[in-house]
């Protein structure tokens, strides 16, 4: 009898936007897309179609932060000096090590300050970061490979409880 037990789990203290050294933090949520699709359909006159692979590993991140984190002031620091001297390229890395997705640029900038609002309850402040190429761009899931020695003792006990139930079985 061989058993598997093996636990898919996603935790969001495992995702990480790292800019230039500094660790994002007060985070809500991050998104990530390609600016084109990965291959454009060609089609031919009579039915007979192709596709066309584009180069371009441009992509857009988008980050939600809540109001009072210092991010705010990290990524309004890089902005304005960029808009001052045009010297804020970024180097980025996101990474969820509950699994195996990373995305990585050398070449990205702040598009634009972020909306800003007041309320009578906290608000989040949308920042987008424009990659004009990315190094690594690897979607995974959050899987876990198996551990054999505890597989191998799940499978061992499971073998023993079902011989010992043979055995008061045959009594019986």
């Amino acid at each position: 009898m061989s058993n598997s037990f093996t636990v898919n789990c996603y935790s969001p203290s495992d995702v990480s936007l790292t800019i230039g050294g500094y660790v994002i933090t007060g985070w809500d949520n991050f998104t990530i897309s390609r600016r084109v699709k990965g291959f454009s359909p060609i089609y031919g006159i009579r039915g007979k179609n192709t596709r066309v692979k584009s180069k371009d590993t441009s992509a857009t991140i988008s980050i939600s932060l809540i109001q009072t984190s210092p991010s705010n002031d990290v990524l309004g620091y890089i902005h304005e000096l960029d808009l001052d001297e045009g010297t804020a390229r970024i180097n980025l890395m996101l990474k969820d090590t509950s699994g195996k997705s990373v995305f990585s640029s050398n070449e990205a900038f702040i598009t634009s300050y972020p909306t800003v609002s007041y309320t009578g309850d906290f608000t989040y402040r949308n920042w987008e970061i424009f990659l004009q190429s990315t190094n690594t761009y690897n979607i995974t899931g959050n899987s876990r490979p198996s551990t054999s020695l505890f597989d191998s003792a799940v499978s061992k006990a499971g073998d023993l409880a079902n011989s010992a139930i043979d055995k008061v079985s045959s009594i019986f």
